[in-house]
């Protein structure tokens, strides 16, 4: 996997600099995910989030008491955001729908890199906010 590949598809990456970009990419842990396999659970305290280098996953929620399916995230979709911006619980369930790799980046030291660059702060808020905000209204449905 090439992690370098990573910031031509993920937002947080491209608001980076050069020197911001190689500092992220330095506190990438990758991993490989096998089909079927949950990468985390609603509920769970949560302090890192993912990018998806290869496949596809399905992020899904309780909606009181049945499963519902929020979304299907591919290639360099990045998840797991909402409870490193400090929602600290897991508003959703990720499951791998087939093989996937994913980079695990954890929350304080992104946060900690990402002070020096507010943009790339701005993008991971903003993103958040969007998806608590999508996740409320599909729950509503």
């Amino acid at each position: 996997m090439d992690l370098s590949s990573l910031g031509k598809v993920s937002q947080i990456l491209e608001s980076l600099d050069g020197e911001g970009r190689k500092q992220f990419l330095a506190l990438a842990q990758r991993r490989t995910v096998a089909a079927g396999q949950v990468i985390f659970r609603e509920g769970e305290t949560g302090d890192e989030f993912f990018v998806l280098a290869k496949g596809r996953v399905r992020v899904s929620a309780d909606n009181l008491g049945v499963e519902k399916e929020l979304a299907i995230l591919e290639h360099g979709s990045f998840f797991g955001e909402m409870a490193m911006a400090g929602a600290h619980q897991r508003s959703a369930t990720v499951t791998a729908l087939e093989e996937a790799q994913v980079v695990a980046f954890q929350g304080g030291a992104v946060h900690a890199l990402l002070k020096g660059h507010p943009k790339a702060l701005e993008v991971l808020n903003r993103v958040g906010l969007q998806r608590a905000e999508a996740t409320m209204e599909k729950l509503s449905e």
